[in-house]
């Protein structure tokens, strides 16, 4: 970004359920924040996420921070489960898939034929529309007149770059998420992205720093005061693994959670990454790959606690339904996560679970079950730092720190990872270097938990035996 540190930075972080522009000031103290929810739509031809109103939500938000503080620098981070297809003319081709939409299942089966090798992108084929190579597959072979007006393919992240600067560009962390369009050890395309022709489509690789072009004057308004400089972008939960990077916390693992659980770690080797237990690689903002595991952990919460809320739980609960035998096994939804082959076949098994506390707590502890399980999967060794949602969950924390007595448990004060990790972008130099800025982590005390390794042992015995 240069010498000139931004007097303000505005991060416009687009999520699947809410889109935000976050303000930092030049001590990445967060000033201001507004808030608008994401809009999909049902289709035809497939359901999709509408661009329209965030374009009309940052019209009106971003000239309106802009009066609090100077916007130089616009920083765009987004889920990495979608792209933008764009015509010739610079519109949309096609709508944006919507990474919930479901695929016919002739396309899935016709997919699997051509899909490249996990060996290759350390990327297995995702449940629902989570794959970039199956949208592209069934966007190019079940509507071809619509698809042969595509000119350029560049990821959801990008596509908000590109609707604020009019300039298109690919991001390494962006192009490389759940995508099997990258060879990740030899950084180049995969072989099913050129064996398809796809390759042509995506515009210049830019670092996520990289300054794009200036604000469009629609997002100006009048009276405009900074220099609006609107940067590449990142990956949403590349940027949060970004912050820690930041903090200078050397050997670890993250667990960044929310509607997913996504676990970095800075360790584990790529070549022990399994398939089928939903682990993957991630590339980081410079470039390095980053073993990763992933579990729908927000939502399978939310499913098993039915409305109950987080702070519900307790470990006395706890106890007394690992007691009575109540146990949910893998997994509530088709995702199966480090459980493979036990997608959609959840179920509470045991004496029922008769009120929110229940509920809530039962959820608790089948997370830390599923995590300790996506943590072994990538072989995980280093300290654990949890955060977001559930670092705020002293139930869950605490099972999970007794589920992992040969590694320090820490809980994450930081609330909002990815648009501070996204913020960073703004002050970083050309050459990649990191600015250094410290965090507040907690170390989280294992709860005491009698017959929890028995517990954790059947648990995961009666979940695989459903396979």
């Amino acid at each position: 970004m240069g010498s000139a540190k931004p007097r303000g930075i505005a991060v416009v972080d687009v999520g699947a359920t809410n889109s935000k522009v976050a303000l930092f000031d030049t001590a990445m103290t967060v000033v201001a924040e507004r808030k608008a929810a994401s809009v999909h739509r049902p289709g035809p031809p497939y359901a999709s996420i509408d661009p329209a109103p965030l374009a009309a939500f940052l019209a009106e938000t971003l000239p309106a921070l802009d009066r609090l503080l100077p916007l130089d620098t616009i920083v765009p981070a987004a889920h990495g489960a979608a792209l933008a297809l764009i015509a010739e003319d610079g519109g949309l081709a096609m709508p944006v898939m919507d990474y919930m939409a479901v695929p016919p299942d002739d396309v899935i089966a016709e997919y699997r034929k051509i899909e490249p090798p996990f060996s290759e992108t350390f990327g297995p084929l995702l449940p629902m529309a989570l794959t970039h190579g199956l949208q592209l597959y069934w966007q190019e072979t079940r509507f071809p007149e619509e698809f042969a007006r595509v000119a350029t393919v560049m990821p959801w992240i990008q596509y908000v770059s590109y609707l604020l600067s009019g300039v298109t560009a690919v991001e390494i962390s962006s192009i490389s998420c759940q995508s099997q369009l990258v060879d990740v050890k030899a950084r180049t395309y995969s072989s099913l992205a050129h064996s398809r022709g796809w390759d042509r489509f995506f515009p210049p690789m830019a670092m996520a720093w990289d300054v794009l072009g200036p604000l469009k004057p629609e997002y100006r308004g009048a009276d405009f005061r900074g220099r609006g400089a609107v940067l590449a972008g990142v990956h949403d939960s590349s940027a949060n693994y970004l912050r820690y990077l930041a903090a200078g916390q050397g050997s670890f693992t993250l667990l960044s959670t929310g509607t997913w659980i996504i676990g970095f770690d800075t360790d584990a080797d790529l070549d022990r990454l399994d398939r089928n237990r939903d682990t993957v690689s991630n590339t980081d903002v410079l470039g390095r790959v980053v073993a990763s595991c992933r579990f729908f952990g927000g939502k399978e919460f939310e499913i098993i606690a039915a409305g109950a809320p987080a702070e519900a739980a307790r470990l006395d609960s706890v106890r007394r339904l690992m007691a009575r035998g109540t146990m949910p096994l893998a997994s509530f939804t088709d995702s199966g996560g480090p459980m493979p082959g036990t997608g959609g076949k959840g179920r509470i098994i045991g004496p029922a679970v008769e009120n929110a506390e229940a509920r809530s707590s039962i959820a608790a502890l089948y997370c830390a079950l599923m995590c300790d399980q996506s943590l072994d999967a990538i072989g995980s060794k280093a300290r654990i730092i949890i955060d977001g949602p559930f670092a705020e969950n002293p139930v869950f924390l605490s099972i999970l720190a007794a589920l992992r007595p040969s590694q320090q448990v820490l809980a994450s004060d930081l609330r909002d990872g990815t648009t501070a990790g996204a913020a960073m972008l703004a002050l970083m130099e050309g050459n990649g270097r990191l600015p250094q800025i410290a965090l507040t982590l907690r170390p989280v005390a294992p709860a005491r938990l009698e017959g929890l390794e028995q517990y954790r042992q059947d648990w995961l015995g009666r979940s695989l035996a459903q396979t």
